[in-house]
């Protein structure tokens, strides 16, 4: 019986040791193209809050010329919620922020000639788009007092990063969940700006989760490396 609880308790304890390798802080800087998409998302909501067309054209150039793959997650949300309605409305979108940033400009010929010129550029860098190795990229929306989980896989011994950037009307929170349902890493501060960063001990399928703190809906970009 003694033989039988030491084998035990020496199993909880290097399981234990094993989930905390998950947790390793990775001190690096945060990858270019992540950095670019939390970039464009950033311009994109003060463009909408100032009204300013250049930062959401600049928005919309970032996002279209970025090369990312369209994200293939596996989604679940927590219930069949509701969308409330609020005045906030922002897009990730470059052809919806384009054609606000036209809106905003009316007959200024200088920016709706900036806003061509960006379509063009955008519309050539289409055939990079999409590499394989680049970073997954997707917009969603978590409604109020609710969450959403995203299933994909990352890499063993390999830096993994989740970046979450929100439309600003609700703090979000984010969590990342081994195959185990061992939380491995997360961004609980008081913004919806979210980034959680770690080096797998396995290659497999993590649970990407965002927590919507607030009473209305939020519409939130994610991208992963």
């Amino acid at each position: 019986m003694k033989k039988s609880l030491l084998i035990a308790c020496l199993c909880c304890l290097s399981f234990g040791a094993f989930a905390q390798e998950e947790k390793a802080v990775v001190d690096q800087p945060v990858s270019p193209e992540m950095t670019a998409l939390q970039t464009a998302a950033n311009l994109a909501k003060y463009g909408y809050a100032t009204y300013s067309p250049t930062s959401l054209i600049e928005a919309a150039r970032i996002f279209g010329t970025t090369k990312v793959q369209d994200a293939d997650f596996e989604k679940t949300r927590a219930g069949e919620a509701t969308a409330d309605e609020k005045e906030t409305k922002v897009s990730f979108d470059p052809v919806q922020l384009l054609a606000d940033a036209k809106k905003y400009a009316g007959k200024d010929k200088t920016v709706l000639a900036l806003v061509k010129k960006v379509e063009a550029e955008i519309a050539s860098a289409g055939a990079t788009r999409g590499a394989v190795g680049g970073p997954k990229y997707s917009e969603d929306r978590v409604y109020g007092k609710d969450y959403v989980d995203f299933q994909c896989k990352f890499w063993a011994n390999e830096l993994a990063e989740v970046i979450v950037v929100g439309d600003g009307d609700t703090d979000l929170d984010l969590y990342i969940y081994d195959q185990n349902g061992n939380q491995i890493a997360s961004d609980t501060d008081y913004t919806d700006q979210c980034v959680c960063r770690w080096v797998p001990s396995w290659t497999g399928a993590f649970t990407i989760r965002i927590v919507n703190r607030g009473a209305v809906y939020n519409e939130f970009a994610i991208a992963t490396n």
